[in-house]
């Protein structure tokens, strides 16, 4: 029964798209196969993460990068390429430069590792695929998939 994104909705998502990632660096579209995710937890107010994920060696670096470029989304509400390109006085001190953030209905997520603009078109292909699971875990594959008016009731 849906609730809600859960860590487990990110894992299904995460494995979707990151064969994509890998497809993309053996192109030659991006610079390498490697990055950090992190998904923040739309149901809490403060900075939470939800999920994080990696594809090639783990990085702590891009890690750090994801996770800074999540912060700032959160913080002013804007995706990262918004904030260099058309709001930059919102930079504050401390603030990556980089993009690869992006806030969709409520859903942040960044990526970092491969080019800036790479890494959002990523964190777009995880929200994408983050909602059509959820859409069809809450409607079901008939359309009517909840057994009551309110999530997480059975009767």
């Amino acid at each position: 029964m849906f609730t809600g994104i859960t860590p487990e909705i990110c894992a299904t998502a995460w494995s979707i798209i990151e064969p994509a990632i890998v497809r993309a660096s053996d192109l030659g579209v991006t610079n390498r196969p490697g990055g950090n995710l992190v998904v923040l937890d739309p149901a809490s107010a403060e900075f939470s993460i939800l999920f994080t994920a990696h594809t090639g060696e783990p990085s702590e670096t891009t890690l750090g990068y994801a996770t800074a470029k999540a912060k700032l989304v959160l913080r002013t509400g804007r995706d990262t390429s918004t904030l260099r390109n058309a709001v930059p006085h919102l930079y504050q001190p401390e603030d990556i430069k980089f993009p690869g953030g992006i806030f969709r209905d409520g859903l942040i997520v960044a990526f970092s590792g491969v080019q800036g603009e790479y890494d959002e078109m990523i964190s777009e292909w995880f929200v994408s695929a983050v909602r059509a699971i959820c859409r069809v875990a809450f409607n079901g594959p008939d359309g009517d998939g909840q057994p009551t008016p309110y999530l997480g009731r059975e009767g």
